[in-house]
């Protein structure tokens, strides 16, 4: 099967509030030869500012943002998805991408009314290339070239891990170029960590997941959350009863039998301690299951002898009675689900009807004046807020002077001061404030980009302030 390599560069780091401004792709053959390649950039969004930090990061100008030759936010993500569909099936690759890239990548869909599961649907699986190689420093280290960041701990940042094993990496936090150091890591993984990446490709699929942790008593999972990798050797003790695609799995460094005789109260307790003995992931995420055997001794618990773990492990596994005691804790533990007020946060929400779907598929093919009309048929709120912002951004001539201002005004008081605590998108006051705060100690040769941008904030500042103070 083909990849797709991606990356993406952002006006932030937020994945529900910050925006994609340059995507990069390339699709490789099964031997991870480049066939093929694309690259898009888009404006600014109304209603995100970017912050001075990331831009400084990425080198992107002032006019970049403002270009009205580029492509609005909308015409962009209808190309990416014109694209991605094209060199389908596939699995879809990038690094630190599922639980970051790929959830902007779903919000850009979804902000614009476009299928968001292209990456795992219709025949594609996924892949992380960073848990990869995370997973190469403990079980294949001798491969690879770590380099190290300033508080003296082994750096899994892109551009340092390709530099320091052979990549030119100058234009850095180019998408294109990430793209293709993305590829160069997957080639030495997959050369000199056989192992990680062999597990990684045979279970990248949700089936395959799944069918592995259902057979296998015993293996090693690899799991990265909140940046921070750990690996563990469990067994699965089943399946989130509402979501199939979230297993968990238990760490066998515990002897188990210890569960058998305690109370529901004591055993939340137990599950609550860290490190957590009982973990989740999800099945269509690229999960990294690692048989003992191919580990060996470096899998955590190994010395307790194979005997031994396996005997734990058939100790839960034969008793059903104690996993569904384990996972009814669990979740008894989470916090219950609150929709956000927010439109940006609502992506995950019910599926829409068939006649909003309709409407959907009619609304892209449309023209804008019959979008505007459209915008304004379907029935869930979620599909009317977002496509009336869509018409408002790329063809608000189309819309009545009174619905026009209303916009304005609203985006002003969205973005022009923190007033609303709720939100976590980055202010004008926000923004303006973090590049004086750079300015003592901006990167060598981006002091200008620094100032061109604080320049235009501080503008955008005040023409927000009128319209807010503008009595109509």
């Amino acid at each position: 099967m083909a990849f797709i390599f991606y990356d993406t560069e952002t006006t932030g780091a937020d994945r529900c509030f910050d925006q994609i401004l340059q995507f990069a792709a390339a699709l490789t053959d099964d031997d991870l030869n480049v066939i093929d390649s694309f690259e898009i950039r888009c404006r600014l969004l109304p209603h995100i500012v970017p912050s001075p930090g990331a831009m400084v990061v990425t080198g992107v100008r002032v006019d970049q943002l403002f270009d009205l030759q580029i492509p609005s936010h909308y015409e962009m993500c209808r190309r990416i998805h014109e694209v991605l569909t094209a060199w389908s099936p596939a699995t879809v690759v990038g690094y630190n991408s599922i639980s970051f890239d790929e959830e902007l990548l779903r919000r850009a869909f979804y902000s614009s009314l476009l299928p968001i599961y292209l990456t795992n649907t219709g025949g594609n699986s996924r892949l992380d290339i960073m848990p990869l190689a995370i997973a190469a420093h403990t079980f294949a280290p001798e491969g690879f070239n770590w380099p190290i960041n300033e508080k003296g701990r082994t750096s899994f940042k892109l551009d340092r891990l390709a530099p320091a094993n052979g990549f030119e990496h100058s234009n850095a936090h180019d998408a294109l170029a990430d793209v293709y150091a993305t590829i160069h890591i997957a080639r030495l993984i997959r050369d000199r960590a056989p192992v990680v990446w062999e597990s990684a490709m045979a279970y990248r699929s949700k089936a395959t997941a799944t069918r592995y942790a259902e057979l296998n008593p015993v293996f090693v999972a690899t799991r990265l959350r909140f940046g921070l990798c750990s690996s563990f050797l469990v067994t699965a003790i089943g399946t989130n009863p509402d979501n199939s695609g979230e297993v968990f799995l238990l760490d066998l460094r515990e002897d188990p039998a210890a569960l058998l005789a305690m109370t529901e109260e004591e055993l939340a307790a137990y599950i609550a301690t860290k490190p957590r003995p009982i973990s989740s992931l999800k099945l269509n995420a690229s999960p990294l299951f690692m048989p003992i055997e191919s580990v060996g001794e470096k899998a955590p618990g190994y010395a307790l002898g194979l005997e031994e773990i396996a005997r734990r492990a058939e100790l839960v596994r034969s008793d059903e009675g104690l996993r569904q005691r384990l996972i009814s804790v669990v979740l008894q533990g989470r916090t219950p689900f609150q929709e956000s007020p927010h439109l940006e946060e609502q992506i995950y929400g019910s599926f829409y009807s068939r006649s909003d779907q309709s409407l959907i598929d009619e609304f892209r093919e449309a023209s804008w004046p019959r979008r505007f009309e459209l915008s304004r048929q379907f029935d869930d709120r979620r599909l009317r807020g977002l496509s009336g912002r869509l018409v408002y951004i790329d063809a608000p001539h189309v819309m009545p002077a009174n619905m026009r201002a209303d916009y304005a005004r609203a985006i002003a008081a969205r973005i022009h001061s923190r007033t609303d605590r709720s939100g976590r998108w980055t202010t004008l006051d926000e923004a303006i404030e973090e590049g004086q705060e750079m300015l003592t100690d901006a990167p060598v040769g981006r002091e200008a980009i620094l100032q061109e941008h604080l320049a235009r904030l501080t503008a955008w500042h005040e023409e927000v302030g009128l319209i807010l103070h503008d009595p109509e």
